[in-house]
């Protein structure tokens, strides 16, 4: 009986975690942008500064340091702001980098050469996930709401942190994958140009909700 009340548990948690990681956020958005931008090597990094950012955050609602930050007001907002700065920054400078690169005559379906070193396409990523508390909400609001049976408090957060870690992986190689298949379509800049503009779009449209959300 205890193990058919764990494995329900479990998968309850799976269906949660997967609505939370495949619903399109701000972490969707950079990595389609800087995939558009400078192809499969800036998705990698981006995904691998996003998923840095999960594993932090992770460690931080285990250590029970989430519950620490929604309980701090002023240091919510701090890092809500600044989060929501951080992607209206991303989205901003996405759209001047558009009016900047106006495709020449005759070379709409030329691929643009990478301009974004992977050490930067990774701090994008980290901080994109690091600076939007709705993660680290997540974190707080979720893990309470699931018991595992005859496991210490610890034990379970630990266990479900990296449940949520392992699936956040799983989505982001499945979709890197499928990125690497599109490449050259990806690269016509036609097709930067359009994912660009929609990305930075959502970027800006995110942080503005971030910003104003009480």
């Amino acid at each position: 009986m205890r193990g058919y009340r764990v494995s329900g548990q479990l998968l309850a948690f799976v269906g949660a975690c997967l609505a939370v990681i495949i619903v399109p956020g701000p972490d969707l958005a950079l990595l389609l942008r800087n995939a558009a931008l400078a192809g499969r090597p800036a998705a990698i990094a981006t995904a691998t500064g996003i998923m840095t950012g999960n594993t932090i955050l992770a460690a931080a609602a285990v250590a029970g340091l989430t519950a620490l930050l929604q309980a701090s007001g002023p240091l919510y907002n701090t890092i809500r702001l600044a989060g929501a700065a951080y992607l209206i920054y991303l989205g901003v400078r996405a759209l001047i980098g558009l009016t900047r690169k106006a495709p020449a005559r005759g070379a709409e379906e030329a691929p643009d050469r990478p301009n974004l070193p992977g050490r930067h396409a990774f701090r994008q990523g980290l901080l994109s996930n690091l600076l939007n508390p709705k993660v680290a909400a997540f974190y707080l609001a979720l893990f309470p709401q699931f018991t595992l049976p005859g496991m210490p408090t610890l034990a379970q957060h630990t266990l479900l942190a990296s449940l949520f870690c392992l699936l956040s992986l799983t989505w982001y190689v499945l979709l890197i994958a499928v990125l690497g298949q599109v490449q050259t379509w990806l690269q016509r800049r036609k097709v930067q140009r359009t994912i660009t503009g929609a990305s930075a779009a959502a970027l800006i449209t995110l942080g503005a909700g971030l910003a104003i959300q009480n």
